[in-house]
């Protein structure tokens, strides 16, 4: 039996939230968090399957901090420029006068929003993504967090003044044991699929152009991207996918946002901003080298990746326009003199973390203004936009997007959605994209893409011979 708050205690919280609700002549959030007996997040993501299309998985490197929402208890959603500061004037506002309980100030617990934006709200849009709107943020009716070994339950109402509080707690505490029926391991369904790229020749046409306007001084790199679709026996399986996630990608951030039959899902190793505890740290993560087939080898890529100028290049164009970002919301920002390398399975990186102390602005204004990074858009910032408009040949949607989390208390993370993928039933579309300056190659950038799908490749299942 999962120890939780209760039942009088959830009813008396009820009643408290229908009749401020009543004051305040809107509606109130009611929060309640409890501490349960530890539980898989990937099992519990699984055994909320009635809540398919708002399931909702996030860890960061090393699984410290899991979170999996399931259920929407408030949703804000829209399309438009203004869609950072318009999600938070809403969650501001939604938090006025919440009834918030929890023994102790444990991370991504209480009310938190989970959620992530497109890349651009201004580039024509596609059915690809018909299901992702250029914001979408959850509050779950139910969130696990696991944070250090131990697990919490919160549980998430947003009440009106004419709900019913008896009928309302006899719901929640059915709707709670339904939660934690599990019923055996995570579907573990072995996957077959063929590879169609999209418009490859196209692709390194529009590499050879980019270089030229470069040299040109129109700006001074540019991100391309392009799509790989796959098209297996079966549907792909988002509980599968995430088990394999983590046995494979470890030091990345873990995710997968349901919307309607659709998921996004990936593991990205780039941060953009985390902000706790008065501190904020950031993620300098550009230029990208293989991983060695032997420990020789593999030293080797990594110092050649260490010395190479076009990636050292890229690499400081991301720590300028970070660091920038850093010094106008933050204070005391500490920059390393140069990046080490991070490595996950199959490719290695440039890496620099930026800390500072925060201040008063949010962590969605700091996010707003750093992207897209020049390690997902360009540099400078609108050039790299407008070209990307201008030339490519896909609707990323919400790939390379801040995707994450932000709780009652301006707390939480975003990361940056790449080596990711949308699925779709049998059909799944990987998005891969390098940074272009002057003197790239459009081959070895093609090749780059191909070893950037590696990952998302490797969990979805096997390619038909």
């Amino acid at each position: 039996m999962i120890m939780i708050e209760e039942p009088k205690l959830l009813y008396e919280k009820l009643v408290e939230g229908v009749k401020k609700a009543g004051q305040c002549g809107r509606p109130i959030i009611v929060s309640i968090t409890s501490k349960i007996k530890y539980q898989d997040p990937i099992l519990f993501f699984s055994a909320c399957k009635d809540e398919k299309g708002t399931r909702i998985f996030w860890s960061d490197p090393n699984q410290e901090l899991t979170l999996v929402g399931v259920g929407s208890e408030l949703t804000f959603e829209t399309n438009g420029t203004d869609r950072f500061s318009w999600v938070e004037k809403k969650w501001r506002k939604s938090l006025q006068d919440a009834i918030i309980v929890q023994d102790e100030p444990v991370p991504g617990t209480g009310p938190t929003l989970l959620g992530g934006f497109s890349f651009d709200p201004l580039k024509e849009k596609t059915p690809l993504w018909k299901s992702f709107p250029d914001v979408k943020m959850n509050l779950p009716k139910f969130m696990l967090t696991n944070h250090k070994e131990s697990s919490w339950l919160t549980e998430n109402f947003f009440l009106k003044a004419t709900d019913d509080p008896d009928l309302i707690t006899e719901i929640a505490i059915k709707e709670r044991e339904n939660l934690f029926k599990y019923g055996g391991n995570a579907s573990l369904l072995h996957n077959a699929y063929i590879k169609e790229e999209i418009n490859p020749q196209s692709w390194t046409r529009i590499v050879r152009e980019a270089t030229e306007s470069i040299k040109k001084n129109e700006l001074k790199k540019v991100v391309l991207a392009r799509e790989l679709r796959i098209f297996a026996d079966k549907p792909f399986s988002p509980e599968h996918t995430l088990s394999r996630l983590h046995k494979e990608q470890p030091l990345s951030y873990i995710f997968a946002f349901e919307s309607m039959e659709d998921c996004f899902i990936g593991a990205t190793p780039e941060r953009l901003a985390k902000r706790e505890k008065g501190h904020v740290l950031f993620t300098c993560l550009a230029g990208s080298m293989k991983r060695g087939n032997t420990a020789k080898e593999d030293e080797q890529l990594g110092n050649d990746l260490m010395n190479d100028p076009k990636n050292r290049q890229e690499h400081q164009f991301v720590v300028d326009m970070i660091g920038e970002v850093a010094k106008k919301f933050c204070k005391d920002v500490c920059v390393p003199d140069g990046p080490v390398l991070f490595k996950s399975r199959h490719i290695q990186h440039l890496f620099t973390p930026i800390a500072a102390k925060a201040t008063d602005k949010s962590l969605l204004t700091i996010i707003e203004a750093m992207h897209p990074t020049p390690a997902l858009g360009g540099f400078p910032k609108n050039a790299g936009i407008e070209k990307i408009r201008q030339v490519e040949e896909l609707d990323r949607g919400w790939y390379a997007s801040p995707i994450g989390w932000i709780d009652y208390k301006g707390n939480g993370e975003f990361a940056a959605a790449i080596r990711s993928a949308l699925l779709q039933g049998s059909e799944a579309s990987l998005f891969a994209g390098c940074g272009i300056v002057a003197d790239s190659d459009e081959l070895s950038e093609y090749e780059e893409t191909r070893i950037k799908f590696q990952p998302m490749l490797s969990v979805l299942g096997e390619e038909k011979t």
